[in-house]
């Protein structure tokens, strides 16, 4: 299977389906669907063999080479056999943002058409949300189809813009409607300017509670520490977002690259617990920072009596390592590797 270079997972599946990086047997089913289906892509003539051959050598082949590619394009499979594909397409690197392809293979349009464009949108999800932390991802359709809006609005998609006329289709001017989902969980290095956030966070009772250090921080160590770690080569500090850039949480790397391995720590703030998002905060922290450190392993030292911590890590992939005396406290060790 190729790979991409910019992505950690390269296969995002769910039960019998599956989307990965797409595959050079699949071209020519693909080349049959889209020439069935040409009247709603963007796609001014039917394709020949030379001209797919053409394009997956010359197009496709280098998307896996590239670090950020205008495009992801993959494989929709069930139990291993491809039924569609798609991607992320006009991928902006710097606004974070990229529209969203698909087409299944024409025979299951009629009875399966909106099962399948929602399963696909669950994976394609993961991939510009957890896996890239894109901001916003969208679809750009000709109106034609309208059981296409049901099915994206029914995946929580929302209408954000309709260009009237904009497209001349068998002589007409149709609409274009761009249907849009943005990020729940945005991923940011920490600055400067939360050094209070983290002061505010590092005192909260609950994570004083499962510090192994238990006495409370005082500011000015704390500001001297802060300034020292956003600079240090060796420490990662991510801050997790809402969409509306309310704080989550945070999690910290620390590296000692003679070992390649990394100490990780998660703190959720309080007004975003109980909500199970440690996991989901780790996981999209450990994508982030395997991407830049491929070859580490993650280690996790938690005490015994966190029931909750233990249970975030072993969501986001820690697989149960030892027991043993961390600091004068009964603790396990959780590791991660690249997978």
């Amino acid at each position: 299977m190729r790979k991409y270079a910019c992505l950690t997972q390269q296969i995002f599946g769910s039960e019998k389906y599956a989307i990965v990086p797409l595959r050079d047997q699949d071209k020519y089913d693909i080349m049959q669907w889209r020439n069935e289906q040409i009247y709603h892509l963007r796609q001014a003539a039917p394709l020949t063999t030379q001209q797919q051959e053409w394009y997956f050598d010359k197009v496709v082949a280098q998307l896996f080479e590239t670090a950020k590619p205008a495009q992801l394009l993959f494989s929709y499979l069930e139990n291993d056999t491809c039924i569609g594909y798609g991607g992320l397409v006009h991928i902006n690197w710097t606004d974070r943002h990229a529209e969203i392809s698909f087409i299944m293979k024409t025979s299951l349009e009629k009875d399966f058409f909106e099962f399948h464009w929602r399963t696909y949108l669950s994976l394609i999800e993961k991939v510009a949300f957890e896996e890239l932390n894109l901001h916003k991802i969208f679809t750009y359709a000709f109106n034609l189809r309208p059981h296409l809006y049901v099915a994206i609005e029914k995946s929580n998609y929302q209408l954000e813009a309709t260009l009237p006329g904009h497209c001349l289709f068998e002589g007409k001017f149709i609409d274009v409607l761009i249907h849009s989902k943005f990020n729940d969980i945005n991923i940011r290095t920490a600055s400067e300017t939360d050094l209070m956030r983290y002061f505010n966070w590092t005192n909260d009772e609950e994570v004083r509670k499962q510090s192994f250090n238990s006495q409370p921080v005082v500011l000015e160590n704390h500001r001297q520490w802060f300034l020292k770690k956003i600079k240090d080569p060796n420490c990662l500090m991510l801050v997790f977002e809402d969409a509306r850039q309310q704080p989550i949480g945070q999690v910290r790397f620390e590296n000692n690259p003679d070992k390649q391995n990394s100490i990780v720590g998660v703190s959720i703030d309080k007004s975003f617990r109980g909500k199970g998002l440690a996991g989901q905060l780790l996981t999209r922290a450990v994508r982030y920072f395997l991407r830049e450190n491929p070859g580490y392993t993650i280690e996790a030292y938690i005490k015994t009596e966190n029931k909750g911590s233990i249970g975030a890590f072993k969501n986001a992939g820690f697989l149960f390592t030892k027991n043993l005396d961390y600091q004068g406290f009964e603790t396990v060790l959780y590791t991660r590797r690249n997978q």
